[in-house]
């Protein structure tokens, strides 16, 4: 994932191994990427394949996250490597080592407050936004606690068919989720990060 055009996160899970991203560093040496985020994902289960299951950004100031994994200490590891240095340093948690990184996010949660809500949602990709710009972003409908997350943080909740309807358009507003029936999508596996697998923007820090 593209934080900056200096910083890149990685998960490291069932996906993509300790030595595959020690091959991404050695790669990466001398170009404009100096600094490695790398999150220790659980091995099971399937719903954690990604780090853009458990953390997406949404705008310049602001993400979503699984706080169990992301925004609180847990037993899953986050280290930091800076690439010039070649040193590597354990952070507490994700946003901690955004935060070293003068990163100014507010964490917005998947599922809202309440555990339950949010391991149910993070399970059907209920961390998985798109962002198309900044504060405005696609995702599942059916992550109803969520949704209300990021209506209580300024997000207009829109509905795919009126976007595509004309009924309505993301233009209209500041901040908006564009909201998409999702009953079987979830069924094999990620969201709407997932499914579009943005890996070069024009302009990448908005």
């Amino acid at each position: 994932m593209i934080a900056r055009e200096d910083v890149l996160l990685v998960g490291n899970g069932c996906r993509t191994s300790r030595k595959a991203i020690d091959m991404l560093a050695e790669q990466l040496k001398g170009t404009s990427i100096k600094h490695i985020v790398i999150q220790q994902l659980p091995e099971e289960p399937d719903s954690f394949i990604h780090l853009d299951m458990v953390f997406t950004f949404l705008d310049k100031n602001a993400c979503m996250c699984y706080r169990p994994l992301i925004a609180q200490p847990s037993r899953y590891s986050t280290i930091h490597i800076d690439l010039e240095s070649g040193k590597a340093e354990e952070k507490t948690t994700l946003l901690e080592a955004l935060q070293a990184l003068h990163f100014d996010l507010q964490p917005i949660l998947c599922g809202g407050d309440d555990e339950w809500n949010q391991q149910r949602e993070q399970w059907h990709s209920g961390a998985n936004f798109f962002a198309m710009a900044p504060g405005k972003i696609i995702g599942y409908q059916r992550n109803t606690h969520t949704i209300e997350a990021l209506h209580q943080h300024g997000f207009d909740v829109i509905e795919a068919a009126d976007i595509v309807s004309g009924k309505d358009s993301i233009d209209q507003h500041q901040r908006c989720v564009v909201t998409v029936p999702s009953n079987e999508l979830p069924r094999g596996g990620g969201g709407a990060r997932c499914m579009t697998m943005p890996i070069n923007r024009e302009n990448v820090i908005w």
